[in-house]
C-alpha cells in the first residue's frame, strides 16, 4: 500500500513539472526584413536605405595623364671623402697648423713632427751614398784607363754597393719627408686630436696607443645614403633614376641629382638595396650626419588612365568601383597600378567613359538608384609617399578579364 502511494505521488509531481515548462515564454523569432529592404553584407544588419529613394553620390570620369611614381625615404648625408690622418714616424709634435673648421689644400703641411733619429739616419745614408758613389767612379776610371790593374769584377761590386746606398738614401729621405704631415686633398678639418708637444706614435697594426692628428672631410660634394625596399629596388638605375634631397632645416631649398651607384645586392637582414647619390655642395650647406629625406622618381607612365584613390572599393573578391549605369549603381571589378597619392592608375576594367562614384559609395549596393552630381577634386599637391605597393617588374602584370564574376558588396 505504501509503495503504491509513493508511485502515485511521483507521477503527479512529474506531470506538474511538465506543465510549468510548457508555460515558459518562448524566445521571439527574428522579424523578417521588410519587403524591398537591402541587407548589409558586412555584418548582416539591415541597411537603412530606401530602395525607392535615390542615393546622392558624386561621380567623375577617368582621365588620361602622365603618372609619376615616387617614393620618399629617409637618408643620411656623408662627405665624399673622409680621412683620419696618423703619423708615419714617431716623435714629438713640433707644430700643428689648422684647427677644427679650417679649410686645407691638397699637399698643404698641417703638422711637423720632431724626430731626431730619423734625421740622423737620413744624414748617415747620404754620407754612405756619397762614399759609395765616389768609390765606384774612381774604380771605373782606373779600369777604363788600365784594365790590367784592377778586375772588372771589382768595378761591378762597387757599382752594386753604390746602387744599394742610393736606394737606402731614398728610403731615409722618404721617412724624413714623413715628419711633415700633409693634407691628402682639399677639405675641411672636422676634428683635431693633438696639440704641440704631444708624443706621437707610429700608426701600425700593433700600435695600440697611437693617436690620430686630424680628421679631414671633402664637403664640396656629399654622398647621400638611403636604403630602397625590395619592392622598389628593380626600378633603381644608376645614372638615370632622378633623386631630390630635402632637408627640413633648409627651408625652401632642394638638391637634385641622380642615383650614382648602388650595391646591386640586397641586404639579407633588411631586404633593402643600399643606394648612393652624389650631390654638389659648393656652399657646404649640407652637413655630414644630417638627417634628410630623398625622393626617388622610380617610374613615369604617360597617358595613364587614372582615378582619385578614394573611388576604389576593396573587398574579398578584389578591387572594384561603383559606376552609374542608367541611374543605378553597378559594381565593376578593376585592377590598379601605381599611385602618386592624388591619382591611382587603372590597368583594366574601365574604358574611360564611365561615371565612377567617388563620394557616397559607402551607402551603395548593386542596383540601388542614385542621384549623381559632379565630383570636384580638391587642389592639393600630390603626396610623394607611396600609398600602396604593386609587385614591380619589367613587364605589366596580366589584367583579369573585365567580365570576370564579381560579387557586389558594400564599399569600405
Amino acid at each position: 500500500m505504501f509503495v503504491h502511494l509513493t508511485s502515485m505521488l511521483l507521477i503527479l509531481f512529474a506531470a506538474v513539472a511538465g506543465c510549468q515548462r510548457d508555460d515558459r515564454p518562448q524566445p521571439a523569432k527574428p522579424a523578417a526584413a521588410p519587403a524591398g529592404s537591402y541587407e548589409h553584407v558586412a555584418n548582416g544588419a539591415p541597411l537603412d536605405v530606401d530602395p525607392t529613394h535615390p542615393v546622392d553620390v558624386q561621380v567623375t570620369k577617368p582621365v588620361r595623364q602622365t603618372l609619376r611614381y615616387t617614393v620618399t625615404l629617409p637618408a643620411n648625408i656623408s662627405p665624399l671623402y673622409q680621412t683620419t690622418l696618423y703619423a708615419k714616424v714617431s716623435g714629438y709634435l713640433k707644430w700643428i697648423g689648422p684647427d677644427k673648421g679650417d679649410a686645407v689644400k691638397k699637399d698643404q703641411v698641417v703638422a711637423i713632427i720632431d724626430a731626431p733619429e730619423v734625421e740622423e739616419q737620413y744624414q748617415q745614408a747620404v754620407a754612405d751614398y756619397k762614399i759609395r758613389k765616389l768609390t765606384h767612379r774612381r774604380l771605373a776610371d782606373v779600369w777604363r784607363e788600365s784594365p790590367d790593374v784592377i778586375a772588372k769584377q771589382d768595378v761591378d761590386v762597387a757599382e752594386a754597393a753604390y746602387e744599394s746606398a742610393k736606394n737606402v738614401m731614398q728610403q731615409r729621405a722618404a721617412m724624413r719627408n714623413y715628419t711633415k704631415v700633409r693634407a691628402p686633398y682639399d677639405g675641411i678639418v672636422t676634428a683635431r686630436f693633438a696639440d704641440p708637444g704631444a708624443l706621437i706614435q707610429v700608426a701600425t697594426s700593433s700600435a695600440t696607443n697611437a693617436i690620430p692628428l686630424f680628421t679631414i672631410m671633402d664637403l664640396d660634394t656629399v654622398r647621400v645614403y638611403t636604403n630602397v625596399p625590395q619592392d622598389d629596388a628593380p626600378w633603381i638605375v644608376p645614372g638615370k633614376t632622378h633623386a631630390t634631397l630635402l632637408v627640413k632645416e633648409l627651408t625652401g631649398r632642394s638638391y637634385s641629382g641622380a642615383v650614382t651607384r648602388s650595391t646591386l645586392a640586397l641586404d639579407p637582414s633588411t631586404r633593402s638595396l643600399l643606394v648612393e647619390i652624389d650631390i654638389p655642395n659648393p656652399d657646404h650647406a649640407l652637413r655630414p650626419g644630417t638627417y634628410a629625406e630623398v625622393v626617388l622618381a622610380l617610374r613615369e607612365i604617360p597617358n595613364a588612365l587614372v582615378l582619385p584613390p578614394q573611388a576604389i572599393v576593396s573587398g574579398p573578391k578584389g578591387k572594384a568601383v561603383f559606376i552609374v549605369d542608367q541611374g543605378k549603381a553597378k559594381s565593376v571589378p578593376v585592377q590598379t597600378g601605381i599611385t602618386d597619392g592624388q591619382w591611382i592608375e587603372v590597368l583594366s576594367g574601365l574604358t574611360g567613359e564611365e561615371d565612377v562614384v567617388v563620394v557616397g559609395k559607402r551607402r551603395l549596393l548593386e542596383g540601388l538608384p542614385v542621384q549623381a552630381a559632379p565630383f570636384k577634386l580638391p587642389e592639393a599637391k600630390p603626396s610623394q609617399q607611396k600609398f600602396e605597393r604593386r609587385s614591380p617588374g619589367p613587364f605589366p602584370q596580366p589584367a583579369p578579364s573585365a567580365t570576370a564574376p564579381h560579387e557586389p558588396g558594400v564599399a569600405r
